[in-house]
């Protein structure tokens, strides 16, 4: 894994399998959940952090659940430090293993810059290959929350969303902010790009360049203890905001690139 510490303080961990995000402190506390009970044996996906999904979205399609490269080992193709911040980018090209599922050429680029109060993820998709391909694309980021039951999801207002609990039945969403306090899972399509996760004494600030899309995600008590990488409770103290490419496909030419990105800032 690759250790980021910038000029300030701040650091960031990312591991080379699936150039996983899995511990951003920008002052003190850790702001990415990661689960106790995810197993790191270079084979398995990680449970927490910020996994990245491509080039596909759950099972929205026939591909492994999520996509392809959340379980490749990445190379570290750059690491350095700054005057403001340390950075890392990582990459992925398709394999025997990928064609076998998914017969296109691909390269996929992950920048990591941890700066001060900001952590900056950066997805490049680029088409090497002599063929068009589409695809999804997400930053599933898990977000650590103190107390699930004091956090307030604003800015997604009069933004039309996919149930995924409901066989995707399309509501648009009236509240101010969103409270959780049962089993979410919405993807919010072309959704504003600016957001904030806001606790009692601190918030996040979520900003998406690129993505159109954004899901967010709260299994609960029912759904979490179903999943053997997680602490039955774990539920209590995460909210995944996901800076996504779900409900249109993009279509990438021969030679041509994709680039999107999520921004988190804290504060408190």
């Amino acid at each position: 894994s690759v250790h980021l510490r910038a000029p300030d303080g701040a650091t960031a961990i990312v591991t080379c399998h699936g150039a996983h995000v899995v511990s951003w402190v920008p002052a003190g506390d850790e702001r990415l959940f990661l689960s106790p009970q995810t197993v790191f044996d270079g084979r398995s996906p990680i449970r927490g952090g910020v996994p990245v999904v491509f080039p596909q979205f759950a099972t929205y399609g026939p591909l492994p659940h999520h996509g392809l490269v959340r379980t490749c080992d990445w190379r570290v193709v750059s690491n350095d430090i700054g005057e403001r911040d340390a950075r890392a980018t990582f990459r992925v090209e398709d394999s025997h293993e990928t064609r076998r599922l998914w017969p296109y050429a691909f390269v996929c680029e992950l920048r990591v810059l941890v700066s001060s109060a900001t952590l900056e993820v950066q997805l490049r998709i680029e088409n090497p290959g002599p063929r068009p391909f589409e695809f999804h694309a997400a930053l599933h980021t898990y977000i650590r929350v103190l107390d699930i039951g004091a956090v307030r999801l604003e800015g997604l207002r009069d933004t039309r969303y996919r149930d995924r609990i409901d066989h995707d039945r399309e509501i648009v969403d009236r509240a101010d902010a969103l409270t959780i306090d049962r089993e979410v899972d919405r993807l919010y399509m072309d959704a504003p790009n600016q957001l904030v996760v806001r606790e009692d004494i601190r918030s996040t600030k979520v900003h998406a360049i690129g993505f159109p899309d954004v899901v967010v995600w709260n299994p609960w008590q029912g759904k979490c203890a179903l999943l053997d990488d997680m602490p039955s409770d774990a539920y209590q103290h995460m909210l995944c905001v996901e800076a996504a490419a779900i409900g249109a496909p993009i279509v990438l030419a021969k030679g041509e690139s994709w680039t999107g990105a999520q921004i988190l800032s804290a504060s408190g």
